[in-house]
């Protein structure tokens, strides 16, 4: 009984000890989770700065489109020609040069030729008045005295008129002014296709000349960045953007060259068929004339 009385005592005796314990684990176990938690910053408690954020929104919109301004006005500048000229070098500005002495050399061209081609087409148009006239002096006053194809009529009655000697009088007259008719027509020919051959040329090598100026440009960007060391999109775009620049103004070049050739070539057809077929009549007319 002894025994049994003396287990009961210190069981009895252990319950408060163990009572705090558990108190005491109790208090620290939710200060053990908060230092196991990661940190954070502090929240941001209520103060009265607090509707000051509201009011910086508004400045930060009216701030992006002015980025976005500042931008498209540095792009602008950027690929401008006055910045290409600053930034190419010897080559690349006597590229550049080139190509504008190809379109100033192609409009004044196109605007002489387009004059020039007028002026025949008004005096072709006097061409049936000279069959309507009953003599050849009438129809030549009719043509008028700067006229391109009276020219031709006026060859033809030289050579009627005109006594040949030696050699020359082994050729028959007829013969003679169908020649000289011939020199007439192709002098018109000659006239007319002055200028074509350049805006050809242009419109076939202008493009190549821009691709050249794309590629050196390209070659020294690509130098010029392996040197600094920098890779970087923003370092490759831009100078690769000028240097395409080149190839634009190539085409903008030949493009308005190939368009005035085909114009220009086809009232050229137009005028040539015109004289061809005067100088036929007039050398069928001379050498009726001259069996007459």
């Amino acid at each position: 009984m002894k025994m049994a009385y003396l287990g009961d005592g210190l069981k009895r005796q252990s319950n408060p000890v163990k009572l705090l314990l558990a108190a005491i684990a109790m208090l620290f176990m939710p200060m053990a989770a908060l230092a196991q938690q990661p940190t954070d910053a502090p929240p941001m408690l209520p103060t009265e700065e607090a509707p000051a954020v509201p009011e910086a929104a508004p400045a930060a919109e009216a701030a992006a489109p002015a980025g976005e301004e500042g931008g498209n006005e540095g792009m602008e500048e950027a690929f401008s020609l006055a910045h290409i000229w600053t930034a190419s070098d010897e080559v690349g500005k006597g590229t550049l040069i080139l190509m504008i002495i190809m379109f100033a050399g192609s409009i004044y061209i196109a605007v002489t030729k387009a004059v020039d081609q007028t002026m025949l087409s008004n005096q072709m148009k006097k061409i049936p008045a000279f069959w309507d006239a009953n003599t050849l002096d009438e129809g030549l006053d009719l043509l008028g005295r700067n006229n391109a194809f009276r020219a031709v009529a006026e060859g033809a009655i030289a050579q009627a008129n005109s006594a040949q000697a030696g050699l020359g009088a082994r050729i028959s007259r007829s013969d003679r002014m169908s020649h000289q008719v011939g020199i007439e027509l192709e002098r018109i020919n000659t006239r007319l296709q002055g200028g074509m051959a350049f805006l050809a040329t242009v419109g076939a090598i202008c493009p190549f000349v821009g691709l050249f100026g794309t590629v050196w440009g390209i070659v020294k960007a690509l130098i010029t960045i392996t040197a600094s060391g920098d890779a970087s999109i923003e370092r490759v775009a831009g100078p690769v953007g000028e240097a395409l620049i080149m190839t634009a103004i190539g085409l903008a070049v030949a493009v308005p060259a190939v368009i005035f050739y085909n114009l220009l070539g086809r009232r050229n057809k137009n005028i040539s068929d015109a004289a061809r077929h005067f100088a036929y009549d007039v050398d069928k007319l001379m050498a009726s004339s001259a069996k007459a």
